[in-house]
């Protein structure tokens, strides 16, 4: 058997790298990189190269896998290269012949508004179809440092400030999602799934400030782009930053499921703490 992951020399992918090899021992582990110079060895894992922009060289690196991880969780980067970048890597794997695709997606995609990630409603339509078995795997990777943001904003102004009243969300830590990820990509009876991983609790805008050791501040949307001008953000990060927040105070990734329990088989992180581990990796910190 043999099981590769795209992206393996970024943060998501490398860990999912390192919950393959304390997983199995008998499979051939292929991590496709970008740039093979920048690939840190890693025991048990064979690097070859694959740029999501030369489809033909990432074909060739996953002829003979049987099971790719597709990693689409760059979520910052812009929708109009995402795209076909990642639908190029997409086919690139259905004409090397792999058994089964395993795509990343936007956590909770079916209450999404945020307009930068409905590409993959896409790239999952384009999964479904391209011709191997498939798993989605919804899984909010960034999401407790997204928010961690907010803690770390909120411990140096003396209050945290979000057009967040009210609302809920459910963050997973990296090391849960990347571990539930290495089940499904080692274990039969995930074909034509969907699984949503969430954090095993809800959090809110008042947990996060107590985190923070200050009061919260509900703000609305055009306030809130007044406290973002201090940080002097480029002007789409400040839009996609309260669009985004417009769906935390919606339905979307507010509600928890039993999927990573399932997967990993061990009580997921609580959500409070998946932000602290992120708190130490952000760069106001």
């Amino acid at each position: 058997m043999t099981i590769a992951v795209t992206g393996g020399t970024g943060e998501f992918g490398h860990a999912v790298l390192q919950a393959l090899r304390t997983r199995i021992s008998d499979a051939v582990v292929v991590a496709t990189v970008r740039d093979l110079t920048k690939a840190q060895p890693l025991p048990g894992v064979e690097h070859r190269p694959g740029n999501f922009d030369d489809p033909d060289t990432l074909r060739a690196s996953l002829t003979g896998v049987d099971t790719v991880l597709i990693n689409a969780t760059f979520f910052g980067a812009d929708p109009a290269l995402r795209l076909p970048r990642t639908a190029a890597a997409i086919r690139a794997a259905a004409r090397a012949g792999v058994g089964r695709i395993v795509f990343t997606s936007w956590p909770d995609l079916d209450h999404a508004t945020l307009p930068a990630i409905q590409d993959y409603h896409e790239l999952e339509t384009l999964v479904k179809t391209a011709g191997p078995a498939w798993t989605i795997l919804r899984l909010g990777y960034g999401l407790a440092t997204a928010i961690a943001r907010d803690v770390v904003w909120g411990k140096a102004g003396g209050e945290l400030v979000a057009p967040a009243a009210a609302a809920r969300v459910t963050p997973a830590a990296v090391t849960d999602l990347a571990e539930a990820t290495a089940a499904v990509l080692t274990q039969p009876g995930h074909d034509h799934l969907v699984h949503e991983l969430t954090g095993p609790d809800e959090l809110t805008w008042d947990d996060l400030a107590a985190l923070a050791g200050v009061p919260f501040h509900p703000v609305d949307d055009d306030e809130y782009r007044t406290y973002l001008s201090r940080f002097n953000l480029p002007p789409a990060m400040m839009q996609q930053l309260i669009e985004m927040y417009r769906d935390f105070r919606g339905a979307w990734a507010s509600t928890p499921t039993p999927t990573l329990a399932n997967l990993t088989g061990r009580a997921p992180t609580p959500g409070i703490q998946a932000v602290s581990q992120r708190i130490a990796q952000f760069p106001l910190a």
